[in-house]
């Protein structure tokens, strides 16, 4: 099969979307898994196996999904992002003690601003001296900052990865995601860069448990045909990779449980009073900028 990946060819650019929230994956054939290390100490482990494609489709728009000009700027046909896939694992449910809480809605229906107003505010305070920048930035910026951080992943084991956050209000949840990386041409290499999606968060929950089970399901088999390969040079635990697989399933399953815990980890107080401080200085910092304008008119 073309570039080795196990399960149905590639499906093409100009496919029919789904119009929900479904996150795809295709694992690497064993013999086109490249081992880690170098000769004469090559070797494999379950991290390794989790080698392949990822890409998540948000209503029409695909996210993960490379365009032509990266495929030609990285010299790839590869459509998708190209990584093993524990890592998004491993971030994404890391996330879900958070995500499962839902997130007050006036910060919900700010989401689309809130990190340019971070940003303002932020700015508004960098010309002060080392010690109260300090202050600022690890009481109150990163103390407003948090909630939405902590809800976001940001991709960084990619060129150019994006932020994708995740945020629940109610029954409902918005997928917002962002790259601004660019090639010197101005382009990015993304089909989708930005975007917004929101749907149902009963909805967000069936497709990250089917995604668990599928993938889960995957894995088992490539686990097993690992255990009966011969590997030849290539030094690969096979009682501790059988052991490390039932490991990682169950602790993915018990974070799937924090989507539907009432635990909440947030100070929804504090970030309401700093949000208020951001928006009274904020406008303060307009209200400047008109009058000084008028003033040179």
């Amino acid at each position: 099969m073309r570039h080795g990946f196990l399960g149905i060819a590639l499906v093409c650019r100009e496919r029919i979307r789904m119009s929900g929230f479904k996150i795809n994956f295709q694992l690497r054939e064993l013999d086109k898994i490249v081992p880690w290390g170098q000769e004469p100490d090559l070797r494999l482990h379950w991290f390794g196996l989790t080698d392949g494609l990822l890409w998540l489709d948000a209503g029409a728009q695909t996210i993960y999904e490379y365009n032509k000009a990266a495929k030609e700027h990285f010299g790839s046909s590869l459509q998708y992002n190209d990584y093993q896939i524990s890592r998004f694992l491993e971030d994404f449910f890391g996330m879900f003690r958070f995500v499962g809480e839902a997130v007050p809605k006036e910060l919900y229906d700010r989401l689309d601003r809130f990190d340019t107003e971070l940003e303002k505010w932020q700015e508004r305070h960098s010309d002060e001296e080392d010690a109260v920048y300090e202050q600022f930035y690890f009481d109150e910026y990163c103390g407003l900052g948090q909630w939405r951080w902590d809800r976001t992943l940001d991709s960084g084991h990619l060129v150019g990865g994006p932020f994708i956050g995740f945020f629940r209000c109610g029954e409902r949840i918005k997928v917002l995601w962002e790259s601004t990386f660019r090639l010197e041409n101005g382009e990015s290499i993304w089909t989708a860069p930005k975007g917004s999606f929101e749907l149902s968060y009963d909805e967000f929950i069936s497709a990250v448990t089917e995604f668990f089970h599928s993938f889960f399901a995957a894995m088992e088999q490539q686990v097993e045909a690992a255990v009966a390969k011969e590997w030849g040079s290539v030094s690969l635990d096979k009682q501790r990779l059988l052991k490390e697989h039932e490991e990682r399933k169950a602790g993915f399953a018990k974070d799937l449980l924090f989507l539907t815990s009432s635990v909440e980890n947030t100070d929804w107080d504090n970030v309401r009073k700093l949000c208020s401080k951001m928006e009274e200085e904020l406008k303060g910092l307009e209200a400047g900028t008109r009058r000084i304008d008028k003033e040179g008119e």
